[in-house]
């Protein structure tokens, strides 16, 4: 996966972005990179998977569509959740302060690729 790392590591450069996880569908950690220290991989994990799957029954039962990118907005940060084909979900953590539409251009830019890698 030294591929999705190299992905990943660019991702991070963006300015605001500071931590970038590929998360299998079931919570299994494919890959992650983060300029501020250690990653708890194991929950970032747990946590974006159960968030996009109960992101995908709000879209459901509002009938709004399939969801292809979800994003909350915290105190100090975001986290933007975004499918990554049927098996994978790319979560990205950005301050507060980022360029939002930039992060989420970046981020779109990217999942094609992140995709191939995969």
């Amino acid at each position: 996966m030294a591929k999705t790392k190299g992905l990943l590591e660019d991702l991070v450069k963006v300015e605001g972005v500071t931590a970038a996880v590929i998360v299998a569908r079931d919570g299994f950690v494919i890959d992650g990179v983060s300029n501020r220290g250690n990653l708890e991989t194991e929950t970032v994990g747990a946590v974006i998977s159960a968030g996009t799957g109960s992101s995908e029954v709000m879209g459901r039962e509002l009938q709004v569509g399939t969801m292809t990118q979800g994003m909350m907005e915290f105190s100090d940060g975001l986290i933007i959740m975004s499918l990554v084909g049927l098996d994978a979900i790319l979560a990205v953590v950005a301050d507060i302060k980022a360029n939002l539409g930039y992060v989420r251009f970046q981020i779109k830019k990217r999942i094609p690729e992140i995709a191939k890698a995969l």
